[in-house]
């Protein structure tokens, strides 16, 4: 929703703002980029064996 908004500030703003706009839509883009392939990875890596078998054990308790 948050992009359609800039977007459209984009288009039919006025020159003044464009590059600021244009800041914040790639900042959504990195933003986004980095929680789903960054942290993700890196919140696995750092877990223990003891979280990954908790998460494992709810995991297979929900889905019976």
């Amino acid at each position: 929703m948050m992009i359609l908004v800039l977007l459209t500030m984009f288009l039919f703003g006025g020159e003044s703002i464009r590059g600021f706009i244009f800041a914040m839509l790639i900042g959504i883009i990195v933003g986004t980029y980095s929680s789903l392939f960054i942290a993700t990875p890196v919140l696995v890596d750092t877990m223990t064996k003891g979280d990954i078998q908790d998460i494992e054990e709810r995991h297979f308790n929900q889905n019976s």
